[in-house]
C-alpha cells in the first residue's frame, strides 16, 4: 500500500506532555481510498533518516532540518513552523524522487503507519494464483525479518518501546506467513492439471517457506541482547607466568584453538550464543531435510525413468518380432506369386 500514497502533509504541531514534554508533528497521508494521520516527534524523523541511510547505503534525497542544541524549539512558534515546513519537504521529496529505494523501504512505510494489506487467504487457488500467493508469503517473511532488524537497531539506540513495537509487528507478520504457508500446502494437494515434476517443484517451494518461517521464528525468540563487557585478562603470578605469556598464539598440535569472537556473536551473551548456535544447527537440519526430499524425489524419478525405458525396450522387442513375422509372411507370399507367374 506504500506505493499507493499520493500525498503527504504535516498539518499541525502539537505540544505533548507525556512521557516528557515535546512537540509532535501530525503527518497526514493520503491514498486513493483513504486518509489517515500519525503523530511523530523530531527524534522519530532522525531515527527514520538513520534507518533509510543504513538500509539503502545512500544519503536521503533531502536533508533533515538541523537540531537546535542551545535554543529550545518548543517555546518558539516560528522555529516550530519552520521545522514543520522542512520536515514536510523531507517526506515529500522521498515520496516524489525518481529513485524509489527510500519510499520502498520498510522503515518508511512503518514511519507512516501504512496499514498492512489484508492477509485473507483465497478460498481456492488456480495454478497461477498459487504462485502469486507464494510470492506474497515470501514478501511477508522479508517484512518480518526487516522488522526484527529494526527491533535490534532501536534496542541499540535505547528505544525499548520502539523495539517492542517492531518485535510485535514481526511476530504478527510471522503468524500470518505461517498460516498462509499451511494454506498453500493444502491448496497444492487440491490443484489439478499439474504434472508430477511441477507438483514436486511447488512442494519444494512450500518446504522452503516452512524453513524460512522457522528461521525467522528463531530470530524472534532469540531477541536482542546488549553487547558483553569484556573482562580484563587476569595476570598470572609466579615463575610460570612469563612462560605462559610467551606461549605462541597460533595453533599448537594437540591443542584446540581458542574460539574467535565474530561480529555476529559479539553483541550476544553466553545464552544468546547458545541460542544462535542452536538456530544455526536447526537451520542446517531444515536445509538438509529439504535436500533429502529433493534427493528422494530424484531417486523416484530415476526409478520411474528406468521402468519406462524397460517398457520401451519390451515394446521395441515386440515390434522387432512382429516385423520379422510379417517379413516372413511377405517372403512366402512373394515366392507363391513367383510360382504362379
Amino acid at each position: 500500500m506504500a506505493a499507493d500514497i499520493q500525498q503527504i502533509a504535516i498539518t499541525d504541531a502539537l505540544t505533548v506532555h507525556k512521557p516528557a514534554r515535546h512537540i509532535a508533528y501530525t503527518v497526514q497521508v493520503s491514498t486513493p481510498t483513504r486518509t489517515w494521520s500519525v503523530n511523530r516527534r523530531y527524534n522519530d524523523f532522525v531515527a527514520l533518516d538513520a534507518e533509510l541511510r543504513s538500509s539503502t547505503g545512500k544519503e536521503t534525497p533531502a536533508p533533515l532540518p538541523p537540531k537546535h542544541w542551545f535554543a529550545r524549539t518548543m517555546n518558539d512558534e516560528e522555529k516550530i513552523r519552520q521545522r514543520r515546513v522542512h520536515l514536510e519537504i523531507y517526506l515529500r521529496t522521498i515520496l516524489t524522487t525518481k529513485d524509489p529505494r527510500w519510499r520502498q523501504a520498510f522503515g518508511f512505510a512503518d514511519f507512516l503507519a501504512v496499514p498492512a494489506q489484508s492477509g485473507k487467504v483465497p478460498d481456492s487457488f488456480s495454478a497461477a494464483s498459487w504462485l502469486t500467493e507464494e510470492g506474497a508469503v515470501g514478501a511477508l517473511l522479508r517484512t518480518a525479518r526487516a522488522a526484527l532488524l529494526k527491533r535490534d537497531a532501536l534496542a541499540r539506540m535505547g528505544d525499548g518501546a520502539g523495539g517492542r513495537a517492531a518485535s510485535g509487528d514481526a511476530r504478527k507478520a510471522l503468524r500470518e506467513a505461517s498460516a498462509r504457508t499451511e494454506a498453500l500446502d493444502v491448496a497444492l494437494s487440491q490443484l489439478s492439471g499439474l504434472g508430477d515434476g511441477e507438483r514436486a517443484r511447488r512442494a519444494d517451494m512450500v518446504a522452503a517457506l516452512r524453513a524460512e518461517v522457522a528461521n525467522v521464528g528463531r530470530m524472534a525468540e532469540a531477541g536482542f541482547r546488549p553487547a558483553r563487557v569484556p573482562t580484563p585478562p587476569v595476570e598470572a603470578a609466579g615463575p610460570g607466568a612469563s612462560a605462559a605469556a610467551a606461549a605462541p598464539a597460533g595453533r599448537v598440535f594437540g591443542r584446540r584453538a581458542a574460539a574467535q569472537e565474530t561480529a555476529e556473536t559479539r553483541p550476544l551473551d553466553d545464552r544468546g550464543v547458545v541460542q544462535l548456535q542452536q538456530a544455526k544447527m536447526a537451520n542446517q537440519d531444515a536445509q538438509l531435510g529439504v535436500l533429502s526430499g529433493l534427493l528422494q524425489r530424484q531417486r523416484r524419478m530415476g526409478e520411474e525413468i528406468a521402468t519406462e525405458i524397460d517398457q520401451q525396450n519390451e515394446m521395441l522387442e515386440h515390434i522387432d518380432a512382429e516385423v520379422t513375422r510379417v517379413g516372413g509372411k511377405m517372403a512366402r507370399a512373394k515366392r507363391q506369386m513367383n510360382r504362379l507367374g
